[in-house]
């Protein structure tokens, strides 16, 4: 089985690529998720009487081997329509798609974020669980029945693997080609031009390290990776190690919080002149 699927995995990528490499926005029927359909209901077909020899090679399948290629059908939906923005679309479509992207990987990490950590932490101690699909004892009943109608169906923690797998990559890709961009567009939200960070990064670092401290993110429930990866993505910076630049920060000679301070300053100096004005 895992020969199989293999096989035919590679095949689908190749002509993906093909298509890719050939892509036309004007034509409006796409091939792309047809032909993935077409090799994940073969390999379903193919799983309705296969017998595994045994708990771990199952496991090493639905972790390893089917998720990625399920992953390719989740992913595609999305490059469909991003491959028809980008070369189409305005900058606010591609905002709008940008920002549809990130929150629902967001949603899904957070509404799957213990088996998540579970994969990111490489543990294995409850595959079994996890990857088998007649003895799963955390997914909801109704997977356990859907293997009981339909002997094709995968463990229902090997769809959700797919799905973030797919999430990840399209993420991955969207950072991507922002960073590639030779000519860095200025994109827009509701008409409004996007900011981008020219300051340092370690004033970057002072003002999210004092933001988390204020708990000013989330009802305070914001993390400082969160933070941070916010600022890269409002502000298109590389916020940088943060954890070596807060040390930095404290090695200064001349206080810890220099851009703060500075900040207060210059907000007195400006609501100074606005009275000395409005006096005159």
């Amino acid at each position: 089985m895992k020969s199989y699927t293999e096989k035919l995995h590679e095949e689908l990528l190749s002509k993906l690529q093909e298509l890719d490499d050939h892509y036309d926005p004007l034509n409006l029927t796409d091939p792309r998720l047809k032909i993935i359909t077409e090799t994940v209901d073969q390999i379903k077909e193919k799983l309705k009487s296969h017998v595994f020899a045994n708990t771990e090679d199952e496991v090493y399948y639905f972790k390893f081997v089917l998720a990625p290629t399920l992953a390719l059908h989740t992913y595609y939906a999305d490059k469909i329509e991003w491959d028809r923005i980008i070369r189409l679309g305005s900058p606010e479509c591609r905002y709008r798609f940008h920002e549809r992207v990130y929150t629902q990987a967001e949603n899904f990490r957070k509404m799957h974020g213990t088996f998540l950590n579970y994969i990111r932490d490489g543990r294995k101690g409850l595959d079994h669980v996890y990857f088998l699909r007649t003895e799963s004892k955390i997914s909801d009943d109704s997977n356990n029945m859907a293997y009981i109608i339909d002997p094709s169906s995968p463990p229902f923690y090997c769809g959700v693997l797919a799905t973030w797998i797919a999430y990840t990559k399209m993420e991955l890709e969207l950072k991507k080609a922002v960073r590639e961009d030779p000519e860095r567009p200025i994109q827009m939200k509701r008409g409004i031009r996007k900011l981008r960070w020219t300051g340092k990064q370690i004033e970057l670092v002072e003002l999210g390290y004092a933001l988390h401290a204020t708990g000013s993110f989330n009802d305070g429930k914001a993390n400082l990776k969160d933070i941070f990866e916010f600022f890269e993505e409002a502000f298109e910076v590389d916020p940088g190690n943060t954890s070596r630049l807060f040390q930095d920060m404290l090695r200064r000679q001349t206080g810890y919080t220099t851009y703060l301070d500075m900040m207060i300053a210059k907000l007195h100096k400006r609501i100074d002149d606005i009275e000395n004005d409005h006096l005159n």
